[in-house]
């Protein structure tokens, strides 16, 4: 092979070639002009790159030791030379094709840039599995032969002088010799010609004499003419595929069909939703692996989900032997024995056959060989359990496509300069088709036959479930979106079809097992499941990694729009609806403040909110909002809480009651208070307070003049604040809410404490103390005796502050409040350096810290200044 092949120069000569050479990369080695050498590790029918293959590992482990400990010479030990030197993995036919795509990436990494990552070298899928596969194995014998891992810098050099390539007896132009003996065998048999390796060979010689190249059909038919009437002829190779859709994606791994000479029957399962793209891909891997399978190219629609009954095993052998040319010959035979006929062609020749469109696994399992060098594709919009209990099928599970693959595939269809015209409404259509390949192509059939209109025209009406699916529609059954889920569907039984229109319609991103149980109205985590699994079989919903699981975007417009066109369907859908909401309400209920919410059940609640705000259920609404805010609280997350709150407060179209609304603005209030927004925080307390209106209640109003106290306290205006303060324990007092009343007594004592009143101050915040603590209400107590502590400070006594404040982080440890905690400890800490021992200053900064970083606040501005006071103290020390 050239030199330049493995990226060295095109002057370099090759001086002298040894084998099994004793260096650590032994089986070959080439000196080349320079002083450059050509190590070579080869290892035989490396049928996959694969980071558990023993030889890929043996033979990266070689190539390591010599990159490391240098190459041997006369002269000595040397250091590797990347610019004279290649290290080089070699296996035969039998390798993957994984190794040609390895081998372009290396060959390219030869000149990549350093300040570009090296995954930039591989642009396609299968070249960059390729390189991160590579990658795993040299990472890990580095470790283990030098004790870490390499660096970037080592890792890159490694890469550069580091090559792969694979030996088929192919040329680009030429002949495939050991694959064609086999077409050969297959052909005529073994007693028809002699020696057919021999005569291939040497035709090909011939061939290379008179510099004339043939390609292996075009050698395997001159061998045949050779071979005169004694071989019966080779017919044409039939291609009975459907013609691929244009445009499209390409997408998933075509090397699976990359046969071996000696392989058994290559099996591939391709399984998805409905208009994922499943038969576009298996007829593409089917085309792109023609010239293996000589024979022909089958296909046959099983019509698994469709407007027509399915077609069954004995149909599907009459359309393939009539496919095959094989009708005539199993002619006579009754169906098991046309079975038997079509088999024994099958394991006999070289076809791909695309079973497409399969409703479950007893369509296709007694129609595949049990060895023989064919290859079967099957798809299915079912996971095909049975199927793939076996070893010997590869799976492919098909995804929506991403961004980037959907903007290509539009632009494909409308052009490259309309799309860049309307940005936004290219947005528009990419968010309404999600992924989905089919109604892709429907979108760019619309826009493309629609040239006199804007983007922004045609995308106008994507407003709701059913418009998106009216505008994905042809009006033919295999392009219109709606029909096509249809198909799917009415497949399912009847009671997995109200389920799939409830879980599509219900609020929230996604449902686990208890809520899907409620959803439905069966007992048990344990039954949701069941039914939850039922759907995945069809490929309806996917499992997601929180153990929830959820429904394409699409789907859930289609299950909508059933809801909404069937009043018994909508009857049972609200219904399961308000189970759901309940669910969510007694979930939250039950969840402890101290124990934080996973980062999945927030999307949820507040999905829940919403429903239960837009149907009339306020109360279930405040009950989960009412949770979910004091457990943020507790974790210090008020940035979510007040995205939260923002979020209900901000949609004035709700005819909420006004206390309910009330209260919402008084938490946002109170939220934005802690984030140190104190002008918005006042803002939202006055609004909170006009929300009730002139009929408020007398409690409702005290609520929402102590938040609005609080609010002006922390924004310096102590004396309004101290107006608002003894309203509110008026209002407090008339009610009889003790608790809310020594809330105001707290507050009325720290804005007196503000304005140097620290005695009376004192008083005040001591009794709303005793009076939290007769009604065992740790957290408010916990927050007088801050104020008590805080008081101390100013008063310089910081002895008797740090006891108060003692005991109210004992109280905040007893409840799980981390936010309050963290305060805590801050205030300690200037107390302790105040009186002069910044020993337990630092201790109690590092106490503060530890508990921020364990609710996840690691960055932020807090966390920044109780480090510079813990450095300046230690400084100190």
């Amino acid at each position: 092979m050239p030199l330049t092949d493995l990226g060295l120069d095109a002057a370099v000569r090759v001086e002298a070639v040894g084998c099994e050479i004793g260096l650590p990369v032994d089986d070959v080695g080439v000196a080349v002009s320079g002083g450059g050498f050509i190590l070579v590790q080869a290892k035989a029918g490396m049928r996959r790159l694969d980071a558990q293959t023993e030889d890929l590992v043996k033979a990266i482990d070689q190539m390591v030791r010599a990159f490391v400990e240098g190459i041997h010479t006369s002269a000595g030990v040397r250091p590797v030379d990347l610019s004279h030197d290649r290290l080089v993995i070699a296996t035969n036919h039998d390798g993957s094709r994984a190794f040609d795509q390895l081998g372009t990436v290396l060959l390219r990494l030869c000149g990549h840039p350093v300040d570009l990552p090296l995954r930039a070298a591989a642009p396609t899928i299968a070249q960059r599995r390729a390189l991160e596969t590579f990658v795993e194995v040299i990472e890990t014998r580095w470790t283990a032969i030098v004790g870490h891992k390499p660096s970037d810098s080592d890792l890159r050099a490694f890469l550069r002088c580091a090559e792969v390539i694979r030996l088929d007896l192919k040329e680009p132009d030429g002949t495939d010799l050991f694959r064609s003996e086999q077409a050969l065998r297959a052909a005529l048999g073994d007693s028809l010609i002699d020696e057919p390796f021999s005569k291939l060979a040497g035709r090909g010689s011939k061939a290379a004499t008179a510099q004339r190249w043939w390609r292996r059909e075009e050698l395997l038919q001159a061998v045949l003419r050779e071979e005169g009437s004694m071989q019966r002829s080779v017919g044409p190779r039939r291609n009975c595929l459907p013609a691929l859709p244009q445009p499209y994606v390409r997408r998933g791994d075509h090397n699976l069909l990359d046969p071996e000479p000696t392989a058994e029957c290559l099996r591939v399962a391709v399984t998805g939703g409905p208009g994922l793209g499943k038969t576009t891909l298996a007829i593409d891997m089917a085309n792109e692996a023609a010239q293996d399978f000589p024979d022909g190219q089958l296909f046959v629609d099983f019509r698994g989900f469709g407007p027509t009954a399915p077609m069954s095993s004995a149909e599907a052998v009459e359309v393939l032997l009539e496919q095959m040319g094989e009708a005539d010959a199993a002619a006579g035979k009754d169906s098991e024995g046309r079975r038997l006929h079509y088999l024994d062609a099958v394991e006999t020749r070289r076809f791909v056959i695309v079973m497409d469109n399969v409703r479950d696994s007893e369509c296709v399992l007694h129609l595949l060989p049990r060895h023989g060098p064919s290859a079967i594709i099957v798809t299915s919009r079912t996971q095909l359990g049975t199927l793939l209990r076996r070893t010997d099928v590869t799976h492919l599970r098909l995804a929506p496509l991403s961004t980037h693959e959907s903007r290509d595939l539009l632009i494909q269809h409308i052009g490259a300069d309309r799309a860049a015209a309307e940005p936004a409404a290219i947005a528009s259509v990419l968010a309404a088709c999600s992924g989905n390949p089919l109604a892709l192509a429907i979108a760019g059939s619309h826009v493309r036959h629609l040239p006199e209109l804007s983007l922004d025209q045609i995308v106008s009406v994507l407003t709701d479930a059913d418009s998106r699916l009216d505008f994905l529609d042809l009006h033919e059954p295999d392009s219109a979106l709606r029909t096509v889920f249809s198909w799917t569907y009415y497949a399912l039984p009847a009671e997995l079809q109200d389920f799939f229109a409830l879980v599509g319609s219900a609020p929230g991103p996604d449902i686990d097992s208890s809520g899907a149980a409620s959803l439905a109205g069966v007992e048990g985590t344990r039954a949701g499941l069941a039914l939850l699994r039922r759907l995945r079989h069809f490929h309806l919903i996917q499992e997601n990694a929180h153990s929830g699981f959820q429904m394409h975007e699409l789907l859930r417009d289609y299950a909508l729009s059933l809801c909404r066109g069937d009043r018994r369907l909508q009857d049972v859908h609200d219904r399961a609806c308000e189970r759901l909401v309940k669910h969510y309400a007694d979930l939250a209920a039950a969840t402890d403040p101290g124990t934080r919410l996973a980062g999945q059940d927030a999307p949820r609640f507040l999905s829940a909110v919403r429903y239960a705000e837009e149907h009339g259920l306020e109360s279930t609404a405040r009950t989960i909002v009412d949770c979910l805010i004091e457990n943020m609280w507790y974790h210090g997350r008020w940035n979510d809480c007040a995205a939260m709150l923002r979020s209900i407060t901000n949609d004035p179209s709700k005819p909420e009651d006004p206390k309910i609304r009330s209260y919402f603005l008084r938490q946002l209030a109170i939220t934005l208070r802690r984030l140190g927004a104190h002008a918005e925080s006042v803002e939202f307390g006055r609004h909170a307070l006009s929300t009730l209106g002139p009929g408020r209640s007398v409690r409702a109003e005290a609520d929402c003049r102590y938040v609005l106290a609080v609010s002006l306290a922390y924004a310096e205006d102590h004396e309004a604040a101290l107006e608002q303060y003894h309203l509110a324990a008026d209002g407090f007092r008339e009610t009889g809410a003790e608790s809310g009343l020594a809330d105001a007594l707290n507050g009325i004592g720290w804005s007196l404490a503000m304005r140097g009143e620290h005695q009376e101050a004192l008083m005040y915040c001591t009794r709303a103390a005793d009076i939290h603590g007769d009604l065992n209400v740790p957290n408010s107590q916990a927050a007088d005796l801050d104020s008590v502590a805080c008081i101390y400070q100013l008063l310089g006594d910081h002895k008797a502050a740090l006891g108060y404040f003692e005991r109210c982080l004992l109280l905040y440890r007893e409840i799980g409040y981390r936010a309050n905690e963290i305060r805590t400890l801050d205030s300690m800490g200037d107390s302790a350096l105040a009186s002069g021992d910044p020993n337990s200053a630092v201790e109690h900064w590092l106490r503060a810290i530890a508990v921020l970083e364990d609710i996840g606040h690691t960055d932020t501005d807090q966390v920044r200044e109780i480090r510079a006071k813990e450095a300046a103290a230690s400084s100190q020390k």
